[in-house]
């Protein structure tokens, strides 16, 4: 946000990114100091708090408190109304779950919609494009709702992920990642020839990328062997990880 203090966002990072994993009451800390701030800041540390709260503390109150502050702050917040609706899941309270739920899934269609007009419009997409999408995929299969289509068509056909390479993070991983959600969401939906399609394509990109990995070693040099040696071996990971996980979607048990 563009009205945060540098130096308040750097440690709302710092606590969000590194700190809650290895000392989550330290990161608690932080971002309390931070949330004092008010505007952006307070919106951004309250948000982090609740995942804080929710995935290293199991705290649910304290990430049900946190969430609906945020949405006071800014109301329709999709990270915020995806964070609620999963923690109100957790409760059992699951028909406000449902609602929250809805809300986010509409509000992250809403933003991909925009990113897809950028693009139309030969404009630049917004950075974080592609982990809105995902984000998308995720809260329309976990909530079992049915989302636009043609959403995604058009994240394959922009071939989005793929902006990725050479930067932070794997395309091949990430388009596995939404193959493997998308393969689920049209399990839900009864689409099962759709489904199987969208599961073998999952399993082919990390295959792929694998071999081609593997192609490059004999002539990598030794720090690039290195790399090569990590990449496969998170790619076969991430097909072992997964691999039960797409037998019982074709197969539920």
């Amino acid at each position: 946000m563009r009205d945060v203090d540098p130096e308040i966002l750097a440690d709302i990072r710092r606590a969000a990114l590194e700190l809650r994993t290895t000392d989550p009451q330290a990161a608690v800390r932080v971002l309390r100091r931070a949330a004092a701030a008010g505007g952006g800041a307070e919106v951004l540390a309250r948000g982090a708090l609740g995942e804080i709260y929710f995935a290293e503390l199991s705290d649910l109150d304290g990430a049900e408190h946190e969430y609906r502050r945020v949405l006071a702050l800014a109301p329709g917040l999709a990270a915020a109304e995806l964070g609620l609706a999963r923690v109100l899941r957790e409760t059992g309270a699951n028909g406000e779950a449902e609602a929250h739920y809805r809300a986010a899934i509409a509000s992250l269609e809403r933003e991909v919609t925009s990113f897809r007009d950028c693009a139309t419009s030969d404009q630049p997409i917004p950075p974080g494009a592609e982990e809105v999408v995902l984000t998308l995929l995720e809260a329309a299969v976990e909530a079992g709702e049915k989302i636009d289509d043609s959403l995604l068509d058009w994240a394959v056909r922009e071939r989005l992920f793929d902006a990725l390479s050479g930067e932070e993070g794997d395309p091949a991983e990430d388009w596995f990642r939404f193959h493997s959600l998308r393969a689920r969401l049209l399990w839900l939906q009864g689409r099962r020839e759709d489904s199987a399609q969208a599961c073998a394509v999952a399993m082919a990109i990390l295959q792929q990328a694998i071999a081609a990995a593997e192609s490059r070693l004999a002539n990598a040099s030794p720090g690039e062997r290195g790399r090569l040696e990590e990449e496969i071996r998170g790619h076969r990971e991430a097909l072992a990880g997964s691999s039960d996980g797409l037998v019982s979607l074709r197969f539920p048990k």
